[in-house]
């Protein structure tokens, strides 16, 4: 038995706080279970009866333990009773009010008393501060909205941070004609949280599909660890929040901060999960990977049949600026296309069939035995008269490649044909739009996987660096970077006027003068950077302008070569709180902040994860040589990102680096500027 089977498959159930109130929690409970095909006990001292059910005035009471407490009382009596069912020899508790970490210090506290009670019993607690959970494939409906218990079982698992979240997509899975294999809000996941249940569902055989619903991650590293493990037997979508500043809402809610969006957002795709932008967008994605999965690869191939041709270019449009391949079709299967269709038709993939007919069917089948094709998406209006959908996939019952259709019409002529292409396992859309997102879904898991292979490498080792005390100053920082094998240009510290002349004389001119202080981290900006010095008058004039700086130690001075031309990169790395190292790299120089063209991983990670981080660069062609400047050395700043990434992971008193600009060349890089915050 898995330790979550007491919770979300539970032969008893015990209602605390269960009501013949209608307005109440505990009534509601009550009639959402009412149908539970095991044990279940209401839980009143006042009552004798509770629909239909005979009332207990305590858990004690029942005589036997019991698999799933339910709390429907005020959170200042939740530690007694849990206390009690742990005594009693409960399995699991699920907590459906608030009044805990939501609220603040005092709700904190009473959550962690809850926590204790659980570990001293080995009971397992979802919420508090959670709606509940529904799990039709052995009839329990768990939740203090009713109406979830009608969307029937299906293969879709369902996480989400907020209860009514769940709700809401779980009627979409409904409305699409789909199923559930559990839907759960874990609310403040003061113990079972969305990691656990991502872990439950992944061993679960009847889950194809795991969907989440994200807001503050807590753990990120143990979720990106679950996700990635899960993601190995079957697909993890995710929709979350915090592209704007909710973050003091999201605390009133589950009592989780919201944290970098940007950090959530990649190391759940580097996890394998694949974002959604929407509900609409999440549930159609799992609708499809509901009946059928990709394998594994680099680059899969779509083929498109279209029988109106504008429908066919929102679609080709989407896919391919989304990096999808349409790929030409074979010069035999364009040859069988076009004596199948009229002339001046479009055919080499996409194929426009300019008006669909009775060839539509061997159009389709041509297409689906072209050796580069993975998936195939048919779009056709709603026209029964000329092709009817279901006779249609009837005919074609025989491919075995992934086949998605999008249609278009009045709701009450598709609809019907919609959930008749469903129980034919045929995922279906009602625009080119909805269409085009659910495959891009599709293709994005398939290459997830597929760089999951190329990840497998071994990541190397750094020299053992000493706990850093304080904060470098930037020559001191350049020092460890050489050390852990990121270049830095040649550089002379200096105390004195004197001693900065001796300086310049030893570097190949021109070169850089740079006040040296670690509490003025922004040197540009504060006039402590000259370039271009060429002579010892220049050099004067740049001393003295650095001495205007106010400082607050003793003065010094950096002088260093000038690095050559290039292009200009931040490479940069942080210690999240919630999923530790972080790395970045992007465009740099002194507009990085105002471009934004970065892209993230956690660490560590080897070679080829990053090199894939440089080619999400909005920016990247600036490394194939722009406007006939030679090709840039994309395996050095890889290699520096690698350096990094795991520098960071054995120095966790490292708050963030920031090197920037990051001269990268043809051969090569220097790190111009290195920021150490501990």
């Amino acid at each position: 038995m898995h330790p979550l089977d007491r919770l979300f498959k539970p032969k008893s159930i015990a209602v605390v706080g269960a009501s013949t109130d209608e307005y109440k929690a505990g009534y509601q409970m009550m009639y959402a279970l009412r149908a539970f095909p095991g044990e279940l006990y209401p839980i009143n001292p006042k009552s004798d009866d509770i629909l239909g059910f005979k009332a207990f005035s305590s858990l004690e009471a029942i005589g036997k333990p019991v698999d799933l407490v339910i709390l429907t009382i005020p959170a200042a009596g939740c530690a007694d009773v849990m206390q009690q069912a742990g005594e009693a020899g409960a399995g699991a508790a699920l907590i459906i009010g608030g009044g805990f970490a939501e609220t603040g210090a005092s709700g904190r506290a009473v959550q962690q008393d809850l926590l204790t009670i659980c570990r001293k019993y080995g009971m397992r607690m979802l919420g508090p501060n959670t709606a509940g959970f529904a799990n039709p494939c052995v009839g329990v409906t768990a939740n203090f909205n009713p109406w979830i218990g009608g969307v029937p079982a299906g293969s879709i698992g369902l996480v989400s941070q907020s209860g009514a979240m769940s709700l809401v997509l779980s009627a979409l899975i409904h409305t699409q004609n789909l199923g559930i294999s559990l839907a759960t809000g874990v609310g403040n996941s003061a113990d079972v949280g969305v990691a656990d249940v991502v872990e439950y569902l992944a061993d679960d055989t009847g889950t194809k599909v795991i969907v989440l619903y994200l807001e503050g991650v807590i753990d990120g590293r143990r979720l990106y660890d679950a996700v990635r493990n899960a993601v190995k037997k079957k697909p993890v979508l995710f929709l979350t929040v915090g592209q704007a500043n909710i973050a003091e809402f999201a605390v009133s809610h589950t009592g989780n901060l919201i944290g970098s969006y940007q950090i959530k957002t990649a190391a759940l795709k580097q996890a394998g999960a694949i974002m959604a932008n929407s509900s609409d967008d999440l549930i159609d994605a799992a609708d499809l990977f509901s009946r059928t999965r990709l394998e594994p690869k680099e680059n899969p191939g779509v083929g498109l049949l279209t029988g109106q041709a504008g429908p066919g270019m929102v679609i080709a449009d989407y896919l391919r600026s989304k990096g999808i391949l349409i790929p030409e079709l074979k010069p035999t299967t364009i040859e069988k296309i076009r004596q199948a269709l009229p002339p001046l038709t479009y055919i080499k993939n996409p194929v426009d069939t300019g008006r669909p007919g009775p060839s539509f069917p061997s159009v389709l089948k041509a297409m689906a035995a072209d050796s580069s094709i993975d998936i195939l998406i048919t779009f056709l209006l709603d026209e029964p008269a000329v092709v009817e959908p279901i006779t249609l996939f009837r005919e074609l019952r025989d491919i075995r490649l992934p086949m998605i259709f999008g249609t278009s019409g009045f709701p009450e002529n598709i609809q019907p044909v919609q959930k008749a292409l469903s129980v034919m396992d045929i995922a279906s859309f009602a625009s080119p739009d909805r269409a085009a997102k659910a495959v891009c879904a599709f293709v994005d898991d398939a290459k997830a996987a597929y760089r999951f292979v190329r990840y497998e490498e071994a990541v190397p080792s750094l020299p053992n660096i000493e706990r850093l005390e304080q904060t470098p100053d930037e020559a001191e920082a350049k020092d460890i970077l050489g050390r852990i094998g990121i270049p830095t240009p040649r550089r002379v510290v200096c105390r004195t006027h004197e001693e900065a002349k001796r300086a310049f004389s030893s570097l190949p001119q021109p070169c850089v003068l740079k006040i040296l202080d670690p509490a003025v981290t922004h040197k540009t900006e504060a006039g402590g950077v000259i370039l271009h010095i060429k002579t010892e008058e220049q050099l004067a004039n740049a001393l003295e302008r650095i001495d205007r700086i106010k400082v607050q130690g003793n003065r010094r001075y950096l002088v260093e070569e000038m690095a050559p031309d290039g292009l200009e990169l931040i490479i940069g790395a942080t210690n999240d709180r919630s999923f530790g190292p972080v790395v970045l790299v992007g465009l740099g120089g002194i507009t990085a902040e105002a471009i934004k063209d970065t892209t993230m991983r956690l660490a560590p990670l080897g070679l080829n994860e990053a090199m894939d981080m440089i080619a999400e660069l909005r920016g990247k062609s600036l490394f194939e040589g722009w406007r006939g400047s030679p090709a840039l050395d994309r395996e050095s700043v890889a290699r520096a990102i690698v350096a990094l990434g795991l520098f960071m992971v054995s120095h966790p008193e490292i708050k963030e680096v920031d090197l920037n600009p990051v001269r990268v060349c043809e051969k090569g890089l220097l790190a111009l500027d290195a920021l150490f915050a501990l």
